[in-house]
C-alpha cells in the first residue's frame, strides 16, 4: 500500500518547513486531480508539499483513496486541526467532509499551511497540468518583488487562447479574459483562480479567499482585496499550466449559470456600488434579449440568482437548477 503513516507532531518552526504548498481542491474528478498532482510531483522539489483536498469527501473518498493507492504515489491522510506537513515526496490527503466551494475548500488548506509557518502558497485547479517550470521559479519572482501580492502564469487551454486572468467590464460586469501582463496595471483586471501564487501571510490579512461565491467571482474578489492593501499582481509566463474548462461543472451549465448571476450581483455591491442600480436598469433588456431567443431556462435562473441573492442566500445552492 502507497499511504505512508506515523505519529505526528505539529512543529511550525521546524527546520524541515517547506518553502511552497500546492492545493489541489477535488471534487468528484479524482482521475484529473491524479493527473494534474503527478504533472506536480515530476516537477517541484524537495521543498514543496503537494496538498490533495478532497471536498464532499463523506461521500467521495472511496474512490479517490482507492486511485491513490493505485497510482503508487506515497500519501498520508491529514487532520488539518493537529497534523505537520508530511515528508518531502508526500502527498498530504485533506479530506473535507462536505462540499465547501472553491474558497471554503482551498481555505482549509490555507488556514493549515499558515498555521504551520509556510511562506508561499499556490492554489491550483485539479483539471490542469503543470507543462513548464515549477514553483522555483515563482518563488523566485515573490522574493524579487515583494510589491507584488498576487501571481499568475501563462494558461493553455481547450477553449481559449492563452490567458493569465481576467477583465471586469464595467459596462455589464462580465469578464473578458487577458493574455498581456501590462494589462494587469488596470485596476479591474484580475489573476485567474485557475493557478495563483501568493505568500502565506498577506492570504491570511484579507481573509483568505471569498467563501460566500462558493463557486465563480471568489477570483476577482480576492485579486481586489490585494489590490486593497497596495499589492500588485504580476505574471510569471515561465511557470505554464493547461487547463480544462468548464471539466467539473460544464460550459455553460445551469449551474455555472446561476453561480455566475447570482455571484455577480454580490460583487458588484460589494465592490462597485455605485454601479449596482444602473445593473438593475438593464436587466429587463437582458431578460428580454433571451425571451427573443426562446431561452426561457436561462430567463428562469436569471430569476433565480436575483431572487436568491436579494434574499441573502449566498453560499452553496441547494436547487435542483
Amino acid at each position: 500500500m502507497a499511504l505512508w503513516l506515523s505519529a505526528m507532531t505539529s512543529n511550525p518552526d521546524s527546520a524541515t518547513t517547506p518553502t511552497v504548498a500546492i492545493l489541489v481542491l477535488n471534487y468528484h474528478q479524482p482521475e484529473a486531480t491524479l493527473a494534474c498532482v503527478q504533472s506536480l510531483l515530476a516537477r517541484e522539489g524537495t521543498g514543496t508539499r503537494v496538498i490533495w483536498i478532497e471536498n464532499d469527501a463523506a461521500q467521495s473518498r472511496g474512490r479517490a483513496e482507492t486511485l491513490l493507492n493505485d497510482s503508487g504515489i506515497q500519501w498520508t491522510q491529514v487532520n488539518p486541526s493537529i497534523d505537520p506537513l508530511p515528508p518531502a515526496g508526500t502527498v498530504a490527503y485533506l479530506p473535507n467532509p462536505e462540499n465547501l466551494g472553491y474558497g471554503g475548500g482551498n481555505n482549509v488548506g490555507l488556514r493549515w499551511i499558515h498555521r504551520l509557518g509556510v511562506p508561499f502558497a499556490w492554489v491550483l485547479n485539479n483539471d490542469t497540468l503543470l507543462r513548464a517550470g515549477s514553483s522555483a521559479e515563482l518563488v523566485s519572482a515573490a522574493e524579487a518583488r515583494p510589491e507584488v501580492g498576487l501571481w499568475g502564469m501563462r494558461i493553455l487551454s481547450d477553449v481559449f487562447e492563452g490567458y493569465i486572468g481576467g477583465l471586469i467590464k464595467m459596462k455589464d460586469f462580465g469578464v473578458l479574459y487577458i493574455g498581456d501582463p501590462d494589462l494587469l496595471d488596470n485596476p479591474h483586471t484580475f489573476i485567474s483562480g485557475c493557478t495563483m501564487f501568493m505568500r502565506t501571510e498577506l492570504a491570511a490579512s484579507v481573509g483568505f479567499i471569498p467563501e460566500e461565491y462558493f463557486l465563480y467571482y471568489e477570483d476577482p474578489a480576492f485579486s481586489l482585496e490585494i489590490r486593497r492593501r497596495g499589492h500588485r499582481l504580476s505574471v510569471v509566463p515561465e511557470v505554464e499550466v493547461f487547463h480544462h474548462e468548464n471539466f467539473s461543472t460544464g460550459r455553460r451549465s445551469p449551474l455555472t449559470e446561476y453561480y455566475n448571476r447570482r455571484n455577480r450581483w454580490h460583487f458588484i455591491r460589494t465592490y462597485f456600488p455605485e454601479k449596482f442600480k444602473r445593473q438593475v436598469f438593464r436587466e429587463p433588456y437582458v431578460l428580454q434579449r433571451f425571451l427573443f431567443r426562446g431561452k426561457l431556462d436561462r430567463i428562469r435562473i436569471e430569476y433565480l440568482a436575483w431572487r436568491d441573492y436579494q434574499g441573502g442566500r449566498l453560499g452553496r445552492c441547494t436547487r435542483k437548477l
